[in-house]
């Protein structure tokens, strides 16, 4: 039975909460949209030539590309490599995890794959660029657009050494691969002199994909971004602008390339910290991050260590690598927060075997977790709502007052123990959730083309038919049609109808993951309310003794 005087959630702080909630969230869509953005066309003063493209079947591939930040060598520039240099050699490299060549320049890496995963368009996941000329994790001489020649010997299936000579200057490259990690260690020594060698440099490479655009509130979601740490612990995180951009970094010890759920990452493990210089190249779809490496001591060898990681963004599996590799991952502003539910998602996975139902279960534990303060914060808006016309009569005494109708009304909370503030307590616990967990299925790659049941398939992706925006919309409305409201004045009750239609067109354009956890959410909502309207009763007001009668 309805007990005509229950208190509403939904009185005028939870109002003014909801409010500010819907403007943080507003502000976080246009943020989001401002960072993926549809990428437009150059204006002809930012086009640059396109780079040659060998003909297919052809196995010598010119050799020129960007070093320090500058655009890909193109047209007679690549000519001129191409004569310089020696027909390309390439090793091929295949297991269940990685697939690529290793190439004689440089002991680049070509055609990478990641057999594994596949992309939106159902195609082996490839990472790198096919067509521009610098290679990832390619060895040049610091200053000059050539990759040194490498003789490449195969020591075992994952254990490669390259040598190479410039001038009186010998340089070995090693290479070990542990393909389950999608790992690879490199050491690359020096020794002789050459007058030309002022360093070495490396690259991390991609190929800019258009994701498209999206609207105010249907944002785009997938990006495509740098990432950089160094040695003062400063880092930071670049998405991809539509316009063509240049930064350098100094004493760089992690540098990441790569998209929402897949990253070329390097951490540096050499004496020398590397400069790192990226570069965007929207004409030729071409992403860098040149790694330079100067010599410090003029005539003495010279030695670098740098482990690489080429594959999905797993932050369990980066973690055993290296807790620096794991910040590529990207869990936003409540980090701790979002490790945690990761882990909570990673534990309930491993009972149930399926990532939708360990959301449904995670939701649960959280709303459990929150009852306490849900439960606290029902029954100080109850008492609340109860002193309402004490409270009116204070104001209207003290109405010439205001500091003493302000002292009076807080003697009267206190003595009728009402917190102000307790109803708006549950909202402000979960919003840092409900952030962390939108980190969270946004950017786990374990959620990547995850199937949870029925029409979905992808719980990284948006619901295709938005069923559960509208079921989550429905239940919402059932909870405020369950929610005692006659003391509600019709202000508070149209924007509490357009609630439920807001919340819903926000969640159309999420991952349907994220949808799933709000609806199962609402339906735990319905459920708590119903029960405490049946089981608390309503608590006696003591009168204060300004409007006692």
């Amino acid at each position: 039975m309805r007990q005509p005087d229950s208190p509403s959630f939904f009185d005028i702080r939870t109002i003014l909460t909801i409010v500010v909630m819907g403007v943080t969230f507003i502000g976080w869509q246009a943020y989001m949209q401002k960072k993926y953005p549809d990428y437009g066309k150059k204006t002809e003063s930012q086009q640059v030539a396109a780079p040659a493209t060998p003909a297919p079947g052809e196995t010598t591939t010119p050799a020129g590309g960007a070093t320090g930040g500058k655009a890909p060598a193109t047209g007679s520039a690549i000519a001129a490599n191409k004569e310089s240099l020696q027909p390309e050699k390439l090793i091929p490299y295949a297991t269940e995890t990685l697939k690529f060549q290793i190439s004689s320049y440089g002991m680049g890496l070509k055609n990478v794959e990641i057999p594994r995963y596949k992309n939106r368009n159902g195609d082996v996941v490839s990472l790198g660029h096919p067509a521009i000329t610098i290679l990832p994790l390619e060895t040049r001489l610091l200053g000059r657009p050539e990759p040194v020649e490498f003789a490449v010997e195969k020591v075992n299936d994952n254990l490669f050494v390259g040598r190479a000579k410039v001038g009186g200057l010998q340089i070995t490259k090693t290479m070990e691969i542990d393909p389950a990690k999608y790992l690879f260690k490199f050491k690359v020594q020096t020794s002789g002199a050459d007058p030309r060698f002022v360093g070495l440099t490396t690259a991390l490479t991609e190929e800019i994909t258009n994701v498209g655009g999206g609207s105010f509130f249907m944002p785009q979601v997938e990006f495509q971004e740098f990432y950089l740490e160094t040695a003062d612990n400063n880092h930071e995180r670049l998405h991809f602008t539509k316009e063509d951009e240049h930064k350098t970094w100094n004493k760089v010890r992690v540098a990441s390339i790569g998209s929402q759920y897949f990253t070329n990452a390097l951490l540096d493990k050499s004496p020398i910290m590397p400069e790192a210089k990226s570069s965007l190249n929207h004409k030729e779809k071409a992403a860098e991050l040149i790694l330079q490496y100067p010599v410090l001591n003029p005539g003495h060898d010279f030695q670098l260590e740098y482990d690489a990681f080429i594959g999905p963004k797993s932050y369990t599996l980066l973690s055993s690598i290296d807790p620096l590799l794991a910040k590529v991952v990207d869990f936003g502003w409540f980090n701790w927060i979002a490790r945690q539910i990761f882990m909570m998602l990673n534990w309930f996975h491993a009972l149930v075997g399926n990532w939708g139902v360990a959301i449904i279960l995670l939701t649960v534990v959280v709303r459990i977790l929150v009852l306490p303060f849900n439960v606290y914060s029902y029954k100080s808006m109850q008492a609340m709502q109860k002193i309402q016309p004490l409270i009116q009569g204070l104001k209207e005494k003290y109405k010439d007052d205001q500091q003493k109708q302000q002292a009076e009304m807080m003697k009267l909370m206190r003595e009728n123990k009402v917190n102000p503030v307790g109803g708006c307590l549950p909202i402000f616990l979960q919003f840092p959730i409900f952030i962390a967990l939108y980190q969270v299925l946004g950017h786990s790659i374990e959620l990547y083309q995850a199937p949870f049941g029925l029409w979905i398939h992808d719980l990284s992706l948006k619901d295709p038919y938005y069923i559960l925006p509208v079921l989550m919309g429905i239940t919402m409305f059932i909870q405020q049609k369950t929610t005692p409201n006659a003391t509600m004045d019709p202000a508070q009750a149209k924007i509490l109808l357009m609630m439920p239609l807001v919340f819903t067109f926000f969640m159309l354009s999420l991952p349907s993951g994220l949808t799933l956890y709000m609806l199962v959410g609402a339906v735990f909502s319905v459920a708590q309310q119903t029960y405490f309207m049946r089981t608390h009763q309503t608590p006696s007001v003591v009168a204060h003794r300004e409007v006692r009668t």
